[in-house]
């Protein structure tokens, strides 16, 4: 009685069941494929820009105290053509301006710590990415890929 009552009830649930792992696999395939796509971003080619060198006074009142430093930002994306073109060695003068305006902000004793270098290169991104994004905006180009600092080099960095 294979093809009995029963039989028939039992072959209509192997096929369903068969059916059901199918496009279950289906799924797991496509969603692993689109998981690659959208799950991590994709890095985009870095490239070095010199800021050039910076001489800042430091924001220590009881002594005249500066800091000297040569910075080279990494930075993700296509770099406009203007960022160093007719504007100077180090780039745009806003983003030469931001750094000045950060540095200029800290004391002798942050900078002599490790730690507070580290934290002066997170805020130079900060500040710096704030003007790519101002600057995008100004520029005709806005379907271009965004620009972004991602990493801040220093070449050279002494205080006294």
């Amino acid at each position: 009685m294979l093809f009995g009552k029963s039989g028939k009830g039992k072959m209509v649930i192997i096929i369903a069941l068969a059916a059901v792992a199918v496009l279950a696999g289906v799924g797991v395939v496509v969603l692993k494929n689109s998981g690659k796509k959208h799950g991590k971003p994709e890095k985009l080619p870095t490239v070095e820009m010199a800021l050039g060198e910076f001489i800042v006074n430091l924001a220590d009142k009881n002594e005249v105290r500066y800091v000297k430093a040569n910075i080279v930002l990494e930075v993700e994306g296509e770099l406009p053509a203007a960022s160093g073109e007719g504007k100077g060695e180090g780039g745009d003068p806003r983003i030469r301006d931001a750094v000045i305006q950060i540095m200029s902000s800290k004391h002798f004793s942050e900078l002599a710590d490790p730690k507070g270098k580290e934290k002066l290169k997170k805020e130079i991104i900060i500040a710096v990415n704030e003007r790519f994004a101002e600057n995008a905006e100004r520029s005709d180009k806005g379907k271009e890929t965004p620009v972004k600092a991602v990493e801040v080099f220093f070449s050279e960095f002494a205080m006294q």
